[in-house]
């Protein structure tokens, strides 16, 4: 058992000894008609009886505070008690009111965060479907890069191509110009042959004449 319930049991039956005693003490003064200040001996018998109560009562209570330093710092203590509760109920409610505030405040974050969290799915979506278009441009690009990569194939084949055409035209240029070199040559022999057939003409002419 805790010494709170010790306490009230001695209490109880201490009360009870008490009573006991001051009632016989009363009894025996009430038949014995003692008389005390002058009192009518039922009034020394109850005047008796009071103070039989009250100095057991003192000596109870005596006894209680000397081996009970818990019930006596309790009783001789009460007021700081009373301010030191008034103050820890201060601060209750001061808690009260702080753990009010910190769960409106945590509501508050829990709507924030709800919030946060719709935005951070949309954002989600929309970066899905930007995803999406990236691997559908990625597609379209990976063609694209395809048919250039055709067409730049194409160039290389027509760049050869051109080349050799080039090389043709200059193999063509060459002999067009060795061909105008000889032309030119006939036509330089050619004149000198028409020069000396004039020449031989005249000459031909005068051995007639002659």
């Amino acid at each position: 058992m805790t010494a709170g319930v010790i306490l009230v049991l001695a209490i109880l039956l201490l009360g009870g000894v008490i009573a006991t005693i001051s009632d016989r003490l009363g009894t025996k003064v009430g038949k014995a008609r003692l008389r005390i200040f002058n009192l009518r001996p039922r009034d020394t018998a109850a005047l008796v009886t009071m103070l039989t109560g009250s100095i057991l009562s003192a000596l109870t209570l005596a006894t209680l505070f000397a081996t009970s330093k818990p019930l006596r710092k309790g009783v001789f203590r009460i007021d700081e008690i009373q301010i030191k509760l008034n103050e820890t109920r201060k601060e209750l409610t001061k808690a009260e009111l702080e753990t009010i505030k910190i769960k409106n405040e945590l509501q508050r974050l829990k709507d924030e965060l709800g919030l946060a969290l719709t935005q951070l799915n949309q954002v989600n979506q929309s970066l899905k479907k930007t995803l999406d278009q990236k691997a559908k441009t990625e597609t379209q690009l990976t063609i694209i890069q395809d048919q250039l990569n055709q067409v730049e194939a194409v160039k290389v084949d027509t760049q050869e191509e051109l080349k050799q055409v080039q090389a043709a035209k200059a193999r063509t240029e060459a002999e067009l110009n060795l061909t105008q070199n000889q032309l030119s040559k006939i036509i330089e022999q050619k004149e000198t042959l028409r020069q000396e057939i004039e020449q031989l003409q005249i000459e031909r002419q005068k051995i007639l004449k002659d």
